[in-house]
Order: C-alpha cells, then sequence, then structure tokens
C-alpha cells in the first residue's frame, strides 16, 4: 500500500467509525496541529511576548480554573465507572464496546480528550505569570503525550479498559487541583499544611501511574481481545512520565532533605 492508502487504512478504516463527525476527531491534522501551536506559543511567541512586560497576575482566573478543573474531573470520575465499571465491565482485560450501547462511555473519553486540551491553558498561565521554572520538560512534556493519547485512545478504543485510567487519574486530579485551589489562600496555617502535604500529591500520582501500568498490562496477554497496538504506544509513554515524576520528587523534596540533615550534621 501507499502512504495515503496506509493513512486511509488506519485513520478510517481502522478508526472507530462512531467519533468519525466528532468535533477534532475527523483527523489526525487536529491534535497535531493542536500540539504544534501549544508549543509555538508557550515555547517561543509567549515568552517573547512577555519578555519586556511584567507579569500578569490572573488571581481570579486561576481561582475558576482550578474549581473548574475538579468539577470535572469529579464529573469524569462518575461518568466513566457509572458507564460501565460498576455495570457490566470486568476490572480485568475488557474488550471496547463498539456497538451504539457504548456510546456513553465512548463520550466520556472524547470529554476526557477535550478536558487534556483545555490544560494546556495552564502552560500560557506560567508564561504570562513568567514562571518560567514551571514550565519544564516534565510539564510540556506530560501535555502533550496526555492529549495526543486520549485523542488516539477516543479514536480507536473509546471504551472497554482503555477508559480505566480516567478514573485514577481523574482522582488524583481532584485532590491536586483542590490543592492548588486552597494555596490560593495566604492563610499562614494554611500554608503550612499545604507544604506538608505537597509532596504527598506527587507521591500520588506516581502511585496512579503504577496502577495504570500494571491495569494496561494484561493488554499484552494473547488471551486479552483488545487492540495490542494501542498498549504498545501507552505503556511505554507511563513509564517515561513515571521516571520524570520520580526525578521531580527526588530533586524537589528528597535532596533538600539530604541536603538538610548534612548541614545539621556538619553544625552539630
Amino acid at each position: 500500500m501507499g502512504l495515503a492508502e496506509d493513512w486511509t487504512w488506519l485513520f478510517e478504516e481502522q478508526a472507530d467509525p462512531r467519533v468519525k463527525d466528532w468535533a477534532l476527531m475527523g483527523t489526525p491534522a487536529w491534535p497535531i496541529g493542536l500540539s504544534l501551536a501549544y508549543l509555538f506559543m508557550v515555547l517561543v511567541v509567549g515568552p517573547k511576548y512577555m519578555k519586556n512586560r511584567p507579569a500578569y497576575k490572573l488571581d481570579t482566573f486561576i481561582y475558576y480554573y482550578n474549581i473548574y478543573q475538579v468539577i470535572a474531573c469529579c464529573l469524569l470520575v462518575y461518568g466513566v465507572v457509572s458507564s460501565g465499571w460498576t455495570t457490566t465491565y470486568k476490572w480485568g482485560c475488557q474488550p471496547v464496546d463498539y456497538s451504539e450501547t457504548g456510546i456513553r462511555m465512548l463520550l466520556m473519553m472524547w470529554l476526557t480528550m477535550l478536558l487534556k486540551l483545555s490544560e494546556f491553558t495552564e502552560t500560557v498561565v506560567f508564561v504570562l505569570r513568567k514562571k518560567d521554572r514551571q514550565i519544564s520538560f516534565l510539564h510540556v512534556y506530560h501535555h502533550v503525550s496526555t492529549f495526543l493519547l486520549c485523542w488516539l485512545g477516543a479514536k480507536f478504543v473509546g471504551g472497554g479498559m482503555a477508559s480505566f485510567p480516567v478514573i485514577p487519574n481523574s482522582i488524583v486530579h481532584i485532590v491536586m487541583y483542590t490543592y492548588y485551589l486552597l494555596s490560593i489562600n495566604k492563610n499562614e496555617t494554611l500554608q503550612k499544611m499545604l507544604n506538608t502535604i505537597k509532596p504527598y500529591i506527587t507521591i500520588m500520582q506516581m502511585i496512579q501511574f503504577c496502577i495504570i501500568i500494571a491495569h494496561a498490562a494484561q493488554a499484552l496477554s494473547p488471551t486479552c481481545p483488545v487492540p495490542i497496538h494501542m498498549a504498545l504506544a501507552f505503556i511505554p509513554n507511563v513509564f517515561i512520565i513515571f521516571y520524570l515524576f520520580y526525578d521531580f520528587y527526588t530533586t524537589n523534596f528528597i535532596k533538600p532533605k539530604q541536603s538538610l540533615k548534612k548541614k545539621a550534621a556538619k553544625a552539630s
């Protein structure tokens, strides 16, 4: 087959026909174009625009954005759990229901993709607030790869065991965005409590990646009737993200503690 035939075979014949006319789902040009536009905006255009400008505060926007994320993640957990995981799904290997009865779960997968797209906003906010340190490789890679994988999930495997990661990921995000929401309050006691909690949020994120990998690994079994190519694309990416979060955790929480212990030992 030629390139055009391969493209048609993959993105039309092998894709889920139910999403063909849904927003952003017709062609991979949408997720690729949006991801490239995001990268160009936050790595080139944004920093250049802000170079000689004072940082924006954006406190009101951030406040309502965090509320939006908490509500959206709560609705996603409910939607995904009630669309199969507490009714007809098995917690092990679960094929995709490509019939019209599985359309509600497919809708949840599509909404997850849109939510991940909306998270690109966070990096734009970092740029406008001149929080350059927060625009790390981890942050940018995590956002782009998650959005692209969610698009692929909705395009090809919109349901079944591919919907499972939405549950732990959304639960962690509920905790995380609640933390961000509370962080806006400058109460000293609250801030001390949040600083104590902060490392555990990263630990929660790493634990969810382990759970997601363990669950997704079932797709590698010859007896599991799900598209293995999706698992082969998904699982290595989760390993990469896990490593990046682990590196972030050691750099920001473990090494500073070790440094303080060494200083205390020298002082004594």
